[in-house]
């Protein structure tokens, strides 16, 4: 789609779904992660590769039950560009935060990261991921 922008009500719902995906696993609430995923969605660079919405759920079921984990992922650089009427991709900057156990722990960064994305337009308009792809660029592997 050269020389076409996405939409701002588009761009505006992937950044909405960029930022719901790290809340969730910062609020406990990872176990709903996989409703943001197309139904063969992929999640890659986590652990073991993640294909289909299934295969994510349950991964964001095992997160959510880490309850002495705490993590705070903090977005930036999100760069989106249409690559078809009802398709996306895009970056996305993350450096995160974590503590496993109890206490406070320390607030040194843990990795610095980027994801690569790849959106999907459903059918009745909302967007979700199609494939996100972590690689580590600084820190933990």
């Amino acid at each position: 789609m050269s020389g076409a922008g996405l939409a701002p009500p588009d761009r505006l719902a992937i950044e909405h779904l960029i930022q719901r995906h790290a809340w969730l696993i910062d609020h406990g609430e990872a176990g709903a992660v996989g409703k943001l995923f197309a139904e063969d969605g992929a999640l890659y660079g986590i652990g073991p590769d993640k294909i289909g919405r299934a295969a994510i759920a349950e991964w964001g079921r095992q997160r959510a039950a880490m309850t002495e984990r705490r993590s705070r992922h903090l977005q930036s650089n999100i760069l989106i560009e249409p690559v078809a009427r009802d398709a996306a991709r895009g970056w996305v900057a993350l450096t995160l935060y974590r503590h496993d156990g109890p206490g406070e722990g320390s607030a040194t960064p843990l990795l610095v990261a980027e994801y690569a994305d790849r959106y999907v337009r459903e059918p009745d308009g909302s967007w979700l991921f199609a494939e996100r792809r972590l690689a580590v660029l600084f820190g933990a592997a």
